[in-house]
């Protein structure tokens, strides 16, 4: 039971905020990177500011993601690292197209490597704090950034990617060995909201490189249902909280 109310706590405390009026987002900073992936590298923690020349159209850019703190991204373990994007309104669709190096300093070679959208709360509880839109049951009417798929992804070392409903970017046909990097390009479209609702000031991508050998159907676990039911419990809490008067 105390597991059970740690996540739905952490569920209720994800970066999510309410309003009555409908209004889309462009992204104004990063924060640092971090996760077990970065193993004892410690990153300076620096937000790196996002100049939108171009709000609510597809012609932004990002280069060297994350920016000012630890890139290029160095992995040294077989772990996730994640990095939260900050967002503001902006009145319509905003699209950006991100460009990134990516370090190997693990002691195994790279057969594969994944992206994922998703949101984190701010409060851990010593668990990994990472939610999927899936996991944390997004209701309808609600629309949330996505890998956009009218952009085709690149990648230096790999030649295969499978983009997975729009939150997963799962990269194969390639191998980065130990010492090696890797660049990838990929665009994200950050959107309005449908039936009036605004409800998210972040989210996060999360990166995680894949040992040569491992089957990637095997790295993404199906989301509980009690996991699933409780994100959908946590949004209709707060949007009853938020609309009382």
């Amino acid at each position: 039971m105390n597991k059970i109310i740690r996540t739905l706590a952490a569920t209720l405390t994800i970066s999510l905020t309410f309003s009555s009026t409908a209004q889309a987002r462009i992204i104004n900073s990063i924060s640092p990177p971090g996760g077990a992936g970065q193993g004892d590298v410690l990153c300076p923690q620096v937000q790196t500011p996002v100049d939108t020349a171009f709000p609510n159209s597809n012609q932004n850019q990002i280069n060297n993601f994350p920016g000012l703190s630890c890139t290029p991204k160095t992995f040294q373990e077989i772990a996730p690292i994640d990095t939260k994007l900050f967002v503001e309104a902006s009145g319509g669709t905003t699209g950006y197209l991100l460009r990134e190096t990516v370090v190997n300093s693990t002691s195994s070679e790279w057969g594969g490597f994944n992206f994922q959208i998703g949101f984190q709360s701010d409060a851990p509880f010593g668990e990994d704090n990472f939610a999927s839109p899936a996991v944390i049951s997004v209701p309808r009417g609600f629309i949330i950034p996505t890998f956009d798929s009218d952009t085709t992804p690149t990648s230096s070392k790999f030649s295969q990617v499978k983009a997975d409903g729009s939150f997963n970017l799962n990269w194969s046909g390639g191998t980065v060995a130990p010492g090696e990097s890797v660049d990838f390009q990929f665009a994200v479209s950050v959107p309005d909201d449908l039936d009036n609702n605004d409800f998210y000031n972040s989210f996060t991508i999360r990166q995680l490189p894949v040992a040569s050998g491992v089957n990637q159907s095997q790295l993404v676990p199906e989301p509980s249902t009690i996991f699933g039911l409780l994100g959908f419990l946590g949004f209709g809490l707060i949007r009853k909280n938020n609309f009382r008067c």
